[in-house]
């Protein structure tokens, strides 16, 4: 039985991550391109950030703008989260970085998202199983979440929210840690 139910988690988790890509179908199969700012602000900076990481170098500092701009500290840059440069790493070996590989990025967030969401449900002891696996599915792609694709920044903000509170699950669960949580809340 034991089996069963592991081979049902680890193909719920396949779907869980494969999911973004289907309900989005038009923009993972390219019917569909973003617009708003996705490719003018978003997509520049990591495709200036590429090339240099083509050439070998680190651009810490863009001179296009105006008297120029530290890319360390420009938000829309992302200079230092990792995702990022696991995204730089494989665009590296394919040797191109496309509008489109920043969209499969950004969706992926969703699925980091959805994954998430789904392990909070399951620390939390969500009991009705089918319940846990449709809000698993239908929050994440509704219009709430799939607005701010156009956002790739806010994605990846977002997607890492549901392990926040995985942690903050996992740490009350701890009866030394909680005693001590809620002794410094109420006193």
């Amino acid at each position: 039985m034991s089996e069963i139910h592991f081979f049902r988690n680890k193909l719920f988790i396949i779907l869980i991550l494969i999911w973004p890509y289907i309900f989005l179908f038009p923009h993972t199969f390219g019917f569909l391109v973003m617009g708003n700012d996705f490719d003018l602000i978003y997509y520049s900076y990591k495709k200036y950030i590429f090339e240099f990481w083509q050439d070998g170098q680190l651009p810490f500092w863009s001179p296009s703008e105006g008297a120029g701009f530290s890319l360390i500290y420009n938000p829309f840059a992302q200079f230092f989260y990792i995702p990022s440069w696991i995204l730089f790493f494989i665009c590296d070996l394919k040797n191109s970085f496309s509008l489109y590989d920043y969209l499969i990025y950004t969706i992926f967030g969703i699925s980091i998202y959805c994954l998430g969401q789904y392990q909070w449900l399951k620390s939390i002891k969500f009991s009705n199983n089918e319940i846990k696996y449709v809000v698993t599915l239908l929050v994440p792609t509704t219009l709430l979440i799939t607005n701010f694709l156009r956002l790739p920044n806010a994605i990846q903000t977002i997607c890492w929210l549901p392990f926040l509170l995985l942690g903050i699950n996992y740490t009350l669960n701890k009866k030394k840690i909680s005693k001590i949580f809620f002794t410094i809340i109420f006193f």
